[in-house]
């Protein structure tokens, strides 16, 4: 029987910062075929919201090169109405970034989110950037098509920035991707939670086999729900450091 990547992690790796139980229950459901779909549509999802945080980006830079009244006339990579349509897009799709990273956050309780901070500042610092640099050098014909987007962005990066700043609760987004994968855990068909606890007894048993953990927190290991070892390293204990060399 091939043996899982989290049963070999904790009979191979040095745990040279610890013992992270949170990160070898994460492996058991990364191999887990009735999770590992939702877990591999969760990642993708975030990388489309990634490209949507960094798109103020590119709506300031579409434009480099740019000389004269018009920002757009001297770009050497795209002709002038193209990189003012590159730009107008990119602000949009930032807008759109801003609003569902916003939704999120608020729907996942709100968490410390120091990510969502920096998305939302870049927003709003390449919104004030692009309202100098774009709209007042633009024709009067291309105002609207630039000032919409770019004002959306704005405002929305700046409504986000302060909501995370003042109405953070004490949780992370990570704990927060931690829980909902628990629970996912949790609501698996019997027999395959059954598979994991058993596994999960094996992961144990290497590590103790290691003297990586101590038998106390073995016990407590054991007793957790599927989903909860997170919840074990925050504990204080002599697992949490690397074995002595003698």
């Amino acid at each position: 029987m091939t043996e899982s990547s989290a049963v070999r992690t904790a009979r191979e790796d040095r745990f040279e910062d610890g013992v992270r139980l949170a990160t070898l229950e994460w492996l058991q459901a990364l191999e887990t075929p009735s999770l590992r779909s939702g877990m591999a549509l969760s990642t993708i999802v975030l990388l489309v919201k990634g490209i949507t945080l960094v798109a103020p980006l590119g709506g300031v830079l579409a434009p480099i090169g740019g000389s004269g009244a018009d920002v757009f006339s001297g770009t050497g990579l795209m002709s002038p109405d193209l990189a003012r349509s590159v730009a107008a897009i990119c602000f949009w799709i930032a807008a759109v970034g801003q609003a569902w990273a916003l939704a999120d956050w608020w729907r996942s309780g709100r968490p410390r989110d120091g990510y969502g901070i920096a998305a939302a500042s870049l927003a709003v610092a390449a919104a004030a950037v692009a309202m100098w640099w774009h709209t007042a050098r633009s024709g009067p014909a291309d105002l609207v098509m630039l000032a919409v987007p770019i004002i959306a962005t704005g405002v929305l990066g700046a409504v986000g920035l302060v909501a995370r700043l003042v109405a953070s609760r004490s949780h992370t987004v990570r704990e927060t991707r931690l829980i909902a994968v628990g629970a996912r855990m949790r609501a698996l068909p019997s027999d395959e939670q059954q598979a994991l606890l058993a596994e999960r007894r094996e992961i144990l048993d290497v590590l103790r086999g290691r003297d990586l953990v101590d038998d106390a927190l073995v016990e407590r290991a054991a007793a957790a729900r599927l989903g909860d070892w997170w919840l074990l390293d925050g504990e204080k204990s002599p697992r949490s450091a690397p074995p002595t060399r003698r």
